[in-house]
C-alpha cells in the first residue's frame, strides 16, 4: 500500500508531476481545491470525487462529511445506511495523517461502526470500488 507513492514519486519525481502525466490537474496544497460530485457534494479531493460519483451513479444514498461520535472535530467522508467509508488517500505519507488513521479506527470499533477503507490502490491504476463496494455491502436505494 505505501510503496506506490514511493514508486510514483522515483518514477516521475513528484506525486503532482504523476498526476499532470496523467492528464489531471494536480492540487498543489493539500485540500485546497475542492471537487463537485454529480450529486452536488462537494469533494475534499478528485478520489472523493470518484467515490462519491460512483455512490451516486448506483443509486447508493450517502452523505459527507459526517461528524464521527465522541469527537466533534473528525468526519467521516461518507456514510451510507450501513457503513461508513474512509478514502485515506495519505495513508503512509504523513506520520499525523496515519496517527489521525487509527484514531478514527478506534472510534468505528468503539462505536462499533462499519468502517470501510479506501486507498489510492483502489481508484488507481485500475478502478476496484466495484469489487469494494458490493451492493451486497452497501445497500442500493430502490427508486
Amino acid at each position: 500500500m505505501y510503496g506506490i507513492y514511493r514508486t510514483t514519486r522515483k518514477l516521475f519525481g513528484s506525486w503532482n508531476k504523476a498526476i499532470e502525466a496523467a492528464g489531471y490537474k494536480p492540487n498543489p496544497v493539500k485540500f485546497a481545491e475542492k471537487h463537485t460530485a454529480n450529486d452536488a457534494h462537494i469533494c475534499d479531493s478528485f478520489a472523493e470525487k470518484i467515490i462519491d460519483d460512483w455512490l451516486h451513479e448506483r443509486g447508493i444514498k450517502h452523505e459527507r462529511n459526517i461528524k464521527y461520535p465522541g469527537n466533534p472535530k473528525l468526519t467521516v467522508d461518507f456514510v451510507t445506511e450501513f457503513h461508513w467509508i474512509e478514502f485515506f488517500g495519505l495513508a503512509g505519507e504523513i506520520q499525523e495523517y496515519d496517527k489521525l488513521l487509527k484514531k478514527k479506527r478506534r472510534i468505528c470499533q468503539k462505536y462499533n461502526l462499519k468502517l470501510i477503507e479506501l486507498y489510492p490502490k483502489d481508484i488507481t491504476p485500475e478502478n476496484k470500488l466495484p469489487d469494494i463496494l458490493t451492493e451486497k455491502q452497501i445497500r442500493v436505494c430502490s427508486t
